[in-house]
């Protein structure tokens, strides 16, 4: 007989447990840097998430011998439903004590969920969909946990395997060791850059912070139309909501010089977003900006090595033509000149040749792999 219950959680006191549970999985993790709490709460309210818009989620905890040892949502994505007209449901949010019948108890209560709500597939981890954390990291369990990207326990992808779940695709993260880049391809990227822009007619702006959300928001359409199903396995167009949160929480810690808009004359064609990887700042924080670690965001800014890609598009007709290749040695650049040293890009869908390839050539190469996993219901 089984000692592991599970219960589902809607507010309060169990709602925050679950909520919670990540620093007890991770407490002795020297990679995992926590979320900022009063950010990662708003996730899970309705009232402050824009996922609530067009989904809806049931959260669940695992018990075992009266202590808390797992977690996990059940996730019903209506506009994926809508967007690739399927019958498949989501699990997300998965954390677990190394301990195969806790995540069997836990992965059966989503997918019973999932079944009871129609569905004919279980996909995952998405938490709460492929534009936030999504897949299971199989790799590289050394290498820093860069800001806003997954990372998780090293036995997870056993526990999903050990329970019947299969991969589907596959997810990397592509590092750029800028030094190097610059050193061997550095003329090569100066030339490629100055024929592509004079081709094109397109010329490089910077984000003019005191117009912030005028510039962030150029790129909602440029996002959606650049992206689409054709090589993004698993993508859903994000709505005006959901862009306008999440650049809206990247305003204290964007770099404007690290935000680079591509024009042609007074259109936007393509562009890219970009972080300084405020993890190797936020990894002492736990979580926690009070009551003095928010002074870092004004003395340590200097200290970080890393750029993270946050987002890039370029409009279907300026595609294949050198454009996205441009804009990632451009920013790579601009990041030498700030003291940084290298950048990573993810995440890049396996089959995503026309934008895998280019970033390869420019001496990209892939440094983290991630798995969409799936069962049937």
């Amino acid at each position: 007989m089984s000692n592991v219950t599970i219960r589902q959680v809607t507010r309060g006191k169990d709602l925050n447990q679950f909520i919670m549970l990540p620093w007890r999985i991770y407490k002795n993790d020297k990679v995992w840097v926590a979320p900022i709490i009063s950010d990662y709460k708003k996730i899970f309210d309705p009232k402050k998430s824009p996922f609530f818009l067009h989904g809806n989620m049931d959260y669940f905890i695992a018990e075992k011998n009266g202590e808390i040892v797992g977690r996990i949502a059940a996730i019903n994505n209506t506009l994926h439903t809508k967007t690739w007209n399927d019958r498949v449901g989501f699990f997300g949010f998965f954390e677990c004590i190394n301990d195969q019948e806790v995540a069997n108890a836990l992965l059966d209560t989503a997918r019973n969920r999932l079944k009871e709500w129609g569905f004919e597939q279980m996909r995952g981890p998405a938490s709460p969909s492929s534009n936030e954390d999504y897949g299971v990291l199989i790799d590289n369990f050394t290498d820093q946990h860069v800001i806003i990207s997954t990372y998780n326990a090293p036995y997870y992808y056993s526990l999903y395997q050990n329970y019947g779940l299969v991969g589907i695709k596959e997810l990397y993260a592509i590092k750029f060791p800028g030094r190097q880049i610059e050193a061997e391809n550095g003329d090569r990227m100066k030339r490629l850059k100055e024929a592509v822009l004079q081709r094109t007619g397109v010329r490089f702006e910077n984000l003019e912070m005191k117009k912030f959300k005028e510039g962030v928001n150029t790129f909602k359409g440029l996002f959606n139309e650049a992206w689409n199903t054709t090589f993004n396995h698993g993508w859903v167009p994000l709505t005006d909501e959901e862009f306008d949160h999440i650049t809206g929480g990247l305003k204290p810690i964007t770099d404007p010089e690290l935000v680079v808009i591509a024009k042609k004359d007074d259109k936007v064609v393509g562009g890219m977003i970009c972080l300084p990887d405020w993890n190797e700042v936020f990894k002492k924080w736990k979580g926690r900006i009070f009551p003095f670690n928010w002074i870092d965001l004004f003395t340590k800014k200097k200290t970080i090595r890393c750029i993270r890609v946050v987002i890039l598009g370029v409009l279907p007709e300026y595609q294949k033509k050198g454009l996205d290749v441009v804009l990632y040695h451009e920013v790579m650049r601009r990041g030498l000149d700030k003291g940084m040293e290298w950048a990573e890009a993810s995440y890049i869908v396996e089959d995503n040749l026309p934008m895998f390839k280019p970033l390869m050539n420019i001496g990209g190469h892939v440094y983290k792999t991630y798995k969409v996993m799936e069962m049937p219901i």
